[in-house]
């Protein structure tokens, strides 16, 4: 049978060890992207945080996993994800405009991604290959996600793959997980995939997060 389609980004699953490590960081309020559940972000030197291309290689801090609003309470509205008109710039005296996202943060993070189709899909002979990731149905970051539900649009693109390092993404394995249908996640269109970020901004020293 057919894998789920199931698009939701760069998601979570294990440290190997211990529990997943996150941290807070400000919003970018000069940004123009709606920011999704899975959305990989990158820290600017403003010490703001900006939704990241899957596809150029600009040095990845982590995965948005939670938003919250002023002083970290919680959105004004329940949107499942930060829409762009949340993004109130702050005063200069105060942080009463802020939002903040929190970010699976830690180098060593893996993350479970959907593997796109129409093209040739990854084989086990890719495991340990770099490649890139794309957003759904087109590059451009503008339509990074699904508003109903708040998980972004990216997948793992399986034409993009490189034996070196010029991706941000290296494949690890396949997933062990299992389809709705019972049957076992398969090599092939939609396949899920162990991918870990190979440009990491924390990779080479810690930065301002506030670790929870």
């Amino acid at each position: 049978m057919a894998n789920d389609n199931l698009p939701r980004g760069l998601l979570p699953v294990s440290l190997g060890q211990g529990a997943n490590a996150v941290g807070y960081y400000r919003v970018s309020t000069g940004g123009s992207t709606d920011m999704y559940h899975g959305c990989p972000v990158t820290l600017l030197a403003s010490g703001y945080v900006v939704v990241a291309s899957p596809t150029l290689m600009v040095p990845i801090l982590g995965v948005a996993v939670g938003f919250a609003g002023v002083q970290k309470r919680g959105l004004a509205t329940p949107d499942p994800f930060l829409d762009v008109s949340d993004l109130i710039p702050p005063t200069p005296s105060s942080d009463t405009g802020d939002r903040w996202v929190l970010v699976a943060h830690d180098p060593q993070q893996l993350f479970l991604i959907q593997e796109d189709t129409g093209g040739t899909a990854l084989a086990l002979a890719d495991v340990g290959a770099w490649c890139d990731a794309i957003y759904r149905g087109a590059t451009a970051i503008a339509v990074n996600g699904n508003a109903d539900t708040g998980w972004a649009n990216i997948e793992l693109d399986a034409s993009g793959v490189v034996t070196t390092t010029a991706a941000p993404l290296r494949i690890l394995g396949l997933a062990d997980t299992t389809n709705t249908d019972g049957t076992d996640n398969a090599v092939g269109d939609y396949a899920k995939w162990i991918v870990q970020i190979g440009h990491h901004q924390r990779a080479g020293g810690d930065t301002n997060a506030i670790v929870v």
